[in-house]
């Protein structure tokens, strides 16, 4: 199948599984997972499973990486390797809280070819191919490559490893001297993607699996940002890695700062 048109199935499959979500009242019964406050809905499975049917019938010979229902043990391959989160926001999803995002990444030969992440609640969808560019709604997206002054810092705070609060309490108490304002925003994938449209200037989560920030990394990056891991280090879609994304600018500031 051509990108171009696998690209336009695979937002039209996320667009449809948003549907799945979009319009219930109330996450029902929901249970933990390994870590702290770490929780999953009835829903979170359904969206999944939709998306790896539906998936499947473009790309039959990829293999599935996803947060849910042991595809977390999945090995990202050397061939077609589908990256899922069916809600990256699943605590905010839960509370009513509308921002949460679909997240669906396309890995070939392990580097990102395609990425999608969209919030039915807002009816927004970032998009991404590998050298075609990143898109919000269809509108092409040029990062403005502003400094931590000029913007707020997305972050997150290891909601499950309560071990790592402490360290990244201090970071965030130094680095929120140096930018406008600070906002979590209780999703990986679409903070990234705030960067990526110019609503943040940076991110930084101390923990990531590789389905919080698969898709969401190509969309960063085909719109001119950079993500790294905590140190400026390539992540090769890590696991359980700390990742650090903004624009050159504003990354440069943090990696400098010391972070």
């Amino acid at each position: 199948m051509e990108k171009e048109v696998l690209f336009e199935r695979m937002c039209r499959t996320v667009r449809e599984a948003g549907d799945l979500i979009r319009t219930c009242t109330s996450a029902g019964a929901c249970r933990t997972k390994e870590g702290t406050a770490n929780f999953v809905t009835k829903y979170d499975s359904m969206v999944q499973e939709f998306l790896i049917q539906r998936l499947s019938a473009l790309v039959p010979e990829a293999v599935f990486v996803g947060e849910e229902d042991g595809y977390s043990e999945g090995k990202i391959g050397k061939g077609d390797t589908f990256i899922i989160d069916p809600i990256d926001g699943t605590t905010n999803f839960i509370c009513g809280f509308p921002v949460c995002g679909i997240s669906v990444g396309l890995s070939r030969q392990g580097r990102m070819e395609i990425g999608v992440v969209y919030n039915p609640f807002r009816e927004e969808m970032f998009a991404a191919g590998r050298g075609t560019g990143a898109f919000l709604n269809g509108r092409k997206l040029v990062l403005r490559d502003c400094a931590l002054g000029e913007s707020v810092l997305c972050m997150d705070t290891a909601p499950y490893t309560p071990e790592l609060r402490d360290g990244i309490f201090e970071e965030l108490r130094r680095l929120s001297y140096l930018c406008m304002d600070m906002r979590s925003i209780g999703s990986a994938a679409l903070s990234i993607c705030y960067v990526a449209c110019g609503r943040a200037a940076a991110y930084i989560s101390p923990k990531l699996c590789v389905w919080d920030y698969a898709a969401a990394s190509l969309i960063l990056t085909e719109a001119g940002g950079v993500i790294t891991g905590k140190n400026g280090e390539e992540l090769n879609l890590a696991t359980r890695a700390a990742v650090l994304a903004g624009s050159p600018k504003a990354h440069a500031e943090i990696l400098e700062s010391g972070t």
